[in-house]
């Protein structure tokens, strides 16, 4: 009996044993091989403060859960998951060229799957193709990739400047060549990059007026270990982007001017594509928003003119391509401009000095024939920089001019209006979408029509710029009677206008502070 109780002793404790393995194989399986809670803890740790430093740097706030490489979690494909259109991704960034790229920041959020695209089908806009994109499941971004040839004749130019034939690596290519060579950043380095790629100096507004302080504010917007001097991989990127992306390079600068006056906010790059905020709404696609919604749009786009040329002691950023299709609404309903790439950075140094009494501004009637006259002039291979680039305070004001005349108006006169083409070229055709301000209220149509009139061509010395202040002014009561009516549950209104302007809300836009 003694021997019987043995023998049962051992085969429970093999049984058990045996259904113990069993336990643990199966808890296992269903983890998947996960790691151990203290890896986890690690790593989500690690990955908590990569998202918190990135954000501080990229201004727009990342610090949301993101999705495991191996998880989905937009719905569908869950197998795939988030890394549906991981190939595509690094086939686009190309990171294998770098330094011969924009830099690659962001490029170990691609490879760990934290940045995704979430479509292969994307969109064009303003010469680039735009794809949309994922940072973990919460943020919509766009990821902007270059069109054209201007990559590959770069890649050939420094090909064939390092002696190693057509078709080499480039990413060693450029460290033999040209592009790193130590040398200060100029004007005629950069004229130089551009003929290597084929593009005129006129279509490159960046260079309108190249002040040494400019140059050098481009520089430090590359230095991205701030260590107060460029690396050879910093330096061959500040080059390649100069050349292939300039709306990068006025992102840059302006982030490290602390300038943000109605721009896409630019989060990071990797390889040869750039990463922006997304969910922007065309402002095209917002003409038949009620017009109390577009006049508000109307005061955005008249304040962001008046930012360009005031929000800074130091730059003024100078703008002449307007149209409704450069523009966009982004999330928090902000109006943002799209097209960097035709931005002119200008140094407030170069500006004349009024204040000394000696000279007084010109007071003199600007319309259309004096701003084609000063474009002209700017653009010209050989014009005298410091002389045309201190004009351009006195005739910037036609900013407002172009923006009443192209996007706001839907006035007959104004529908053949054209900034941009020869005073002498006479077949014009009419502009084929309506103005932002169509069906004004009958009540409010003498008035509105009366400043686009002056705004677009002033009659007197100064009378575009009071317009358009008036005009910003009578457009931003609209949405604020109508947030009134609809918070007072019936209650009485006050004045609905305020003839000095103090009704005025500026808080819809996020530019933020001058730091000096």
């Amino acid at each position: 009996m003694q021997l019987l109780r043995i023998h049962y002793q051992k085969l429970f404790v093999c049984v058990s044993f045996i259904m113990l393995v069993l336990v643990v194989v199966r808890v296992w399986e269903a983890d998947g091989g996960s790691p151990s809670p203290r890896q986890t803890q690690a790593s989500s740790s690690k990955t908590h403060e990569k998202r918190v430093n990135s954000g501080r740097e990229n201004n727009i706030n990342i610090d949301t859960p993101v999705l495991s490489p191996r998880h989905g979690g937009r719905g569908g494909n869950k197998a795939s998951g988030a890394n549906i259109f991981a190939d595509l991704f690094q086939d686009l960034a190309k990171e294998e060229t770098c330094p011969l790229c924009f830099g690659h920041d962001l490029c170990e959020d691609v490879s760990a799957g934290f940045l995704t695209l979430a479509t292969d089908t994307p969109h064009g806009q303003n010469g680039d193709s735009i794809y949309e994109a994922h940072l973990g499941d919460m943020h919509k971004l766009s990821v902007k990739v270059p069109l054209g040839n201007h990559f590959s004749r770069l890649d050939e130019a420094v090909c064939k400047n390092a002696s190693l034939g057509e078709g080499c690596n480039v990413g060693s290519a450029a460290y033999k060549s040209f592009l790193a060579r130590p040398q200060p950043l100029s004007p005629q380095l950069i004229h130089h990059l551009l003929r290597s790629v084929g593009i005129p100096r006129t279509q490159y507004p960046l260079l309108m007026c190249p002040s040494k302080k400019l140059l050098s504010v481009i520089e430090r917007s590359f230095d991205d270990n701030d260590d107060h001097s460029l690396s050879q991989d910093e330096r061959i990127a500040l080059y390649t982007t100069l050349t292939i992306a300039p709306d990068i390079v006025v992102l840059k600068l302006l982030t490290k001017a602390n300038l943000n006056v109605g721009f896409p906010r630019l989060v990071g790059v990797c390889g040869r594509v750039g990463v922006l905020e997304g969910e922007l709404t065309p402002l095209a696609s917002l003409l038949d928003e009620p017009f109390n919604v577009r006049a508000s749009l109307a005061a955005q786009i008249l304040t962001m003119v008046d930012d360009f040329m005031e929000d800074d002691p130091e730059w003024y950023l100078f703008y002449g391509l307007w149209s409704l299709d450069k523009l966009a609404v982004n999330k928090e309903g902000e109006v943002v401009l799209t097209d960097l790439a035709n931005m002119a950075v200008v140094d407030k140094n170069l500006f004349r000095d009024y204040e000394d009494g000696n000279e007084n501004r010109a007071q003199e009637v600007c319309n259309k024939e004096c701003f084609q006259k000063f474009t002209g002039e700017v653009y010209r291979e050989s014009h005298d920089t410091d002389e045309v680039c201190s004009r351009v305070e006195d005739v910037g004001h036609l900013m407002y001019a172009a923006v009443c005349a192209m996007i706001l108006s839907d006035m007959e006169q104004h529908k053949y209006v054209d900034y941009f083409t020869s005073a002498t070229n006479q077949q014009k055709q009419p502009r084929s979408t309506r103005g932002l301000l169509h069906d004004i209220p009958a009540s409010d149509r003498a008035t509105v029509e009366e400043l686009l009139a002056e705004c677009v061509d002033e009659a007197a010395p100064g009378g575009r710029l009071q317009a358009a202040q008036e005009l910003r002014d009578f457009l931003s009561d609209f949405l604020l009677d109508d947030d009134d009516d609809d918070g007072d549950n019936g209650e009485e209104v006050s004045n609905t206008k305020n003839d000095d302007g103090d009704d005025y809300d500026d808080d819809d836009y996020d530019y933020g502070e001058d730091e000096g």
